[in-house]
């Protein structure tokens, strides 16, 4: 297949590789490199990128599936001139492109490649002496089989395998002719048979073998004849000479044209073999397969700038061959030097020194020996950098260490791991977030790494920015990690201002049942909040959000959406909000299209609060150190009311004060529904249950309320009765 490279650095130059799915990249940059060689600048450094990605040496392309016609991109290793500020003036100490191995490979190739091009034209030169062989076979054949001279008077075998030889020259010289290819070192193979030269060369073999055969056998027929030549006395002197000098001219001839045959042979034999290299068979071992771990890092210890860059990319693409590499680099004291190399002046040497550290992570052996060289703090200054792709690979080693070990989630959150994290949210691309996210999660999976995020406001609020993006994965990781520390906190959940209109809008975002039940237990904490519940029933879209998700079908977000309604029906003021948005509507949706029995059961109980509760008689209750904190009021049966307007008209006409006053202790039906059911609706929270004090101080407090209320009522119904009095 055909692959196209472009760089920044050649605006003008779009190079063209012919190459196989199988190839690894260490084969396409081989392919670079000889290009590059050509036109002088093979110490370029450059790595390949394709869709964004960058490329690494020990992966194919059918790994990052690059098909047919693909453009890739060659990008410089210092591709930031703020790289260069510190050593334009020396140039000097940038050192060489490529490693001394790296270039003796090329020069070998280019060496072989060269005499490939000068043996494949001596090969098409010579071929052209076939030519007069052939013709001289032709004049053989009109005189053996036309002459007057019977061609039998040898032996009988003699005429066919003179045919054959004739046969043999003539297809050698049409095959060659039409179909031997030409090669050049920039180009390539050209001509006929430039896709399966190997194929040519195979068919050319095997025709000069069987011509080659003819002819030592003719050859040794024509000699042994010389040796036992003879006149029979009944023959002419005339004839019997013509037959001498064709016997000894045609010796000579099939001892030519053999001694011919076997040399080129020989040559194509020889072009064959090398037909079976390929570009990149020893850069490609150089680059990827077989390196000498200790003169890497030796480079990258006391290397010059371009050197050190180079080395840093070599120990990258080492780590990605395997365990072993993996475990050779760490032996020779390679994670010191990777650390040392992330904090460099060079930000391409950063990049790949990073890159390596997070290849060297994934192994857990090796995160241990990371941490207590002090890597996780390189990791997160490395956070800071401006270079996203910098720190994406930092997020990416970091990820790994969290991943495995509780004593490495407390040496990240040691020195400021928290805020680094942060800050790397700004900016950052969608990787990096998902990474974020996924390392928030993962940290706060620990009990003491849980407690410092939910004491310090950076991680959750880097959490809610993370919700504000489009990708799913990101979301999902963000709204468990803010679940997470919900449950340690739910306060410092309640601060982040911004976090409410994220949840109700996340309907727009995606359609995972999932992320809506994570959202929704979250919104759960606002709704047990009074000052929360009342900043999320002025929102617009929350009766869109909840019954969306209600239609969703499962059991357990029925019952979160039916508990946060049931949770605004606490409250008089909250009460009265839910009744103008209309919630009985979702509640009406869920006990229609309920789950399971339990998910009825809570939807009926708030269908019933909602029925039972007479807002249009709620009024401003007395000022009083514990607020306003009445219960709903229920309507009277028409039984209570009757004995209501009795009492009335018996006292002297106070019935107005008293019905206006109504026992408010009293409970119906729907009361007594609603309570058993939020009494038992406490399972449906999965991430912690109501402390019992709050719960106490709430009872306690409605108790007062309703002992307030009871007593202010009985002294404005007294001092109704004493005005009645007074203008009678």
């Amino acid at each position: 297949m055909l692959l196209y490279v472009e760089s920044s650095a050649f605006p003008i130059h779009s190079f063209i590789l012919q190459c196989n799915a199988a190839d690894t990249l260490a084969r396409i940059r081989a392919h670079l490199l000889h290009i590059l060689y050509q036109m002088g600048h093979e110490d370029h450094q450059f790595r390949m990128r394709y869709k964004g990605q960058y490329l690494r040496d020990a992966y194919t392309l059918e790994d990052y599936r690059i098909g047919d016609h693909c453009v890739l991109k060659m990008v410089p290793m210092a591709k930031k001139n703020e790289s260069f500020t510190d050593v334009r003036a020396e140039r000097a100490k940038l050192g060489a492109g490529q490693t001394t191995e790296v270039k003796l490979a090329l020069i070998h190739e280019v060496a072989m490649l060269k005499w490939r091009e000068r043996m494949v034209a001596g090969f098409s030169g010579i071929l052209s002496l076939n030519r007069v062989f052939t013709l001289f076979a032709a004049l053989m054949f009109m005189w053996y089989f036309l002459s007057p001279y019977q061609p039998w008077q040898y032996s009988s075998f003699l005429p066919w395998a003179m045919l054959i030889y004739c046969i043999g020259v003539g297809l050698i010289t049409l095959y060659t002719s039409e179909k031997c290819p030409s090669y050049t070192h920039k180009s390539g193979f050209t001509g006929p048979s430039s896709l399966w030269p190997q194929f040519f060369m195979v068919t050319f073999l095997i025709l000069t073998v069987m011509n080659w055969g003819v002819a030592v056998f003719l050859m040794i027929r024509f000699i042994l004849s010389i040796l036992d030549y003879s006149c029979p006395s009944d023959e002419s002197n005339d004839s019997c000479t013509v037959r001498g000098f064709w016997s000894y001219f045609l010796a000579i001839y099939f001892t030519l044209h053999a001694v011919y045959l076997f040399v080129i042979w020989s040559m194509g034999v020889s072009l064959l073999r090398n037909f079976r290299f390929r570009v990149g068979d020893f850069l490609e071992e150089h680059l990827v397969v077989t390196r000498d771990v200790e003169k890497v890092i030796e480079t990258a210890r006391n290397g010059r700038v371009k050197e050190r860059r180079q080395a840093a990319f070599e120990l990258a693409t080492l780590a990605t061959t395997g365990d072993d590499s993996k475990f050779r680099i760490v032996a020779e004291g390679g994670l010191e030097v990777l650390i040392s190399l992330g904090l460099s002046t060079d930000e391409a040497t950063q990049e790949y020194a990073t890159e390596a550290m997070a290849e060297l992570l994934t192994v857990p052996a090796i995160q241990d020996t990371f941490v207590e060289l002090g890597g996780v703090t390189t990791l997160t200054t490395l956070l800071h950098s401006h270079n996203s792709r910098l720190v994406q690979e930092a997020v990416t080693a970091i990820s790994y260490i969290v991943a495995d070990s509780d004593d490495n989630k407390h040496a990240v959150v040691a020195e400021r791991g928290l805020e680094d994290l942060a800050h790397a949210v700004q900016g950052g691309t969608d990787a990096t977030k998902r990474n974020v996210a996924g390392i928030y999660l993962d940290l706060a999976f620990s009990p003491g790494v849980r407690a410092q995020m939910a004491a310090r406001n950076s991680p959750t609020a880097a959490l809610v920015s993370l919700c504000t993006g489009q990708d799913s994965e990101t979301l999902r990781l963000a709204l468990q990690a803010l679940e997470l520390v919900a449950i340690e906190n739910a306060d410092v959940i309640l601060y982040q201002e911004e976090l409410l209109n994220h949840l109700l809008n996340i309907p727009r975002k995606s359609s995972d049942a999932g992320i809506y039940l994570l959202a929704g237990k979250i919104l759960l904490y606002f709704a047990e909040s009074p000052e929360a519940c009342e900043k999320m029933l002025a929102a617009s879209n929350l009766k869109s959000a909840l019954h969306q998700f209600a239609k969703t079908g499962d059991s357990i977000l029925q019952k979160v959406v039916a508990k946060v309604i049931l949770c605004t029906l606490d409250q008089r003021q909250t009460a009265a909000r839910a009744k103008e948005l209309n919630l009985k509507e979702v509640l009406l949706y869920i006990r229609g299209h309920a789950a399971d029995r339990e998910a009825w059961n809570m939807a009926d109980a708030g269908i019933s609060s909602i029925e039972a509760a007479l807002f249009s008689s709620f009024a401003p209750g007395p000022d009083s150190d514990l607020g306003s904190l009445l219960s709903i009021k229920k309507p009277l049966s028409p039984f209570e009311r009757r004995d209501e307007d009795k009492g009335g008209e018996g006292s002297g006409g106070s019935a107005d004060g008293m019905s206006e006053a109504g026992p408010s202790s009293s409970s119906g039906p729907g009361q007594q529904s609603a309570g058993s059911s939020r009494g038992s609706q406490q399972s449906v929270r999965a991430a912690k249950e109501r402390p019992a004090s709050a719960a106490s101080s709430k009872s306690s407090s409605s108790s007062s309320s309703s002992s307030s209320s009871s007593s202010s009522s009985s002294s404005s119904s007294s001092n109704k009765s004493e005005k009645s009095k007074k203008k009678k």
